[in-house]
C-alpha cells in the first residue's frame, strides 16, 4: 500500500511564519542596539541564544503540524494562541536580558506547555498513525525544559541564564536524542522543506528591508548596489539549492535538513546584520573577517544540504 507522501503548507502557516520573522526583527534591532562588535563571542552567543529559542518553538510547532495537521478547529485555535503567545514574548526582548529574565522564561514555558498539550490532544483526536513513542519523546523535551527554566527563575543573576541556556540547548536536540523513534514516524518532507525555505524567502525579504531603511536619497552610493546584488546573489544560491533538494527523500527524520537551516537561516540573519552597521558605521576588523566566514557557514551549510538529499539517479 502506497503510503502519501505530500502535504500542502496551509495559509495559517505561513501567517505564523510572518509574525515569526517580526520576532527575528526585534532579535535584530535589539542587537544593533546593544552591539558594539557583533561577532565578539558574548554579543554572538546572546543573539544564538535568542534564536535558538525561537527557532526550537518554530520547529516543535512545524513538525507538529507536519505529522498532525488536519484542518481541526481546535488546530487552527492553537495556532493563533502560540502566535499570540510568541508575539507577547518577543516584547520581553531586551538588551540586558536580566531586565526580562522573569516574563521571557514564564512566556518561554507558556508556549512549550501549549505544545506540549498539542501533542497529547492531536494524538487522541486525529487518526494519525504516528506512534505514541514519538509523542513522549517530543513531550518529554518540552516538559524538562519548561521544569529547568521555571526552576532557573529561583536562582541568583547570571547562573539564572546558564540554566535557562541549557533548558533552550535540551528542547533543542532532545529529538535528535532519540532518533530511532522519529525515524519510525516520517515526516512530510516536502512540507517541511517548503515551510523552511517560506522561512528563508520572508528572511531575505527582511534583509532586503534592512538595505531599504539606509537608503538615502540625497546621498546615493555604489555600495547600496553591490549590496543588492550580494542578497540576489544568497538568494539564487538558495533557490538552486532548493531545486537541487530531493523532495521524495528517505529521510524520515528531516533532522538534517532541519539543523543545517539552524545555523544556514543564522548565518544569513548575521551577514544582514553586519551588512546593515556597514552602511551606518565603520566595520571593526573582527567583524570584516567575521562576515566572510559566515558566508562560507551559509554555502557550507547549502552543500551539505543538497549532498544529503540530492536525487537518486534512475538507474534501476
Amino acid at each position: 500500500m502506497e503510503v502519501e507522501s505530500k502535504k500542502e503548507v496551509s495559509m495559517t502557516e505561513l501567517f505564523f511564519d510572518l509574525v515569526f520573522v517580526y520576532v527575528l526583527s526585534s532579535i535584530n534591532h535589539t542587537v544593533e542596539e546593544i552591539s558594539h562588535n557583533l561577532m565578539s563571542l558574548e554579543e554572538l552567543g546572546k543573539s544564538f541564544m535568542m534564536f535558538l529559542v525561537f527557532f526550537s518553538i518554530w520547529i516543535y510547532r512545524t513538525l507538529l503540524v507536519n505529522r498532525f495537521f488536519s484542518k481541526k478547529w481546535y488546530q487552527y485555535l492553537f495556532v493563533f494562541i502560540d502566535m499570540f503567545l510568541i508575539i507577547i514574548l518577543s516584547r520581553a526582548i531586551n538588551g540586558n536580558f536580566q531586565e526580562t529574565f522573569t516574563p521571557f522564561v514564564v512566556m518561554t514555558s507558556l508556549i512549550y506547555l501549549s505544545i506540549f498539550i498539542q501533542y497529547f490532544i492531536n494524538y487522541k483526536l486525529t487518526h494519525s498513525q504516528v506512534d505514541f513513542n514519538l509523542v513522549k519523546v517530543y513531550t518529554s523535551g518540552l516538559l524538562l525544559s519548561i521544569i529547568l527554566s521555571l526552576a532557573s527563575l529561583f536562582i541568583a543573576s547570571p547562573i539564572n541564564f546558564w540554566i535557562y541556556f541549557i533548558a533552550i540547548v535540551i528542547v533543542a536536540v532532545f529529538p535528535l536524542i532519540f532518533y530511532s523513534v522519529s525515524n519510525r514516524n516520517a515526516v512530510f518532507f516536502n512540507h517541511l522543506t517548503e515551510r523552511l525555505s517560506l522561512l528563508v524567502i520572508l528572511l531575505f525579504g527582511e534583509g532586503i528591508v534592512l538595505l531599504i531603511q539606509n537608503i538615502e536619497l540625497a546621498h546615493l552610493n555604489f555600495t547600496y548596489v553591490l549590496y543588492f546584488i550580494f542578497i540576489t546573489c544568497l538568494f539564487l544560491i538558495y533557490v538552486f539549492h532548493y531545486k537541487e533538494t530531493d523532495k521524495k527523500t528517505d529521510n524520515h527524520t528531516g533532522f538534517t535538513t532541519i539543523y543545517t537551516h539552524l545555523f544556514l537561516i543564522f548565518s544569513l540573519d548575521t551577514l544582514f546584520l553586519v551588512m546593515n552597521k556597514s552602511l551606518l558605521h565603520h566595520l571593526s576588523i573582527i567583524e570584516s573577517i567575521g562576515a566572510p566566514m559566515f558566508f562560507i557557514i551559509f554555502i557550507l551549510c547549502i552543500t551539505i544540504n543538497i549532498y544529503l538529499h540530492k536525487p537518486k539517479s534512475s538507474n534501476a
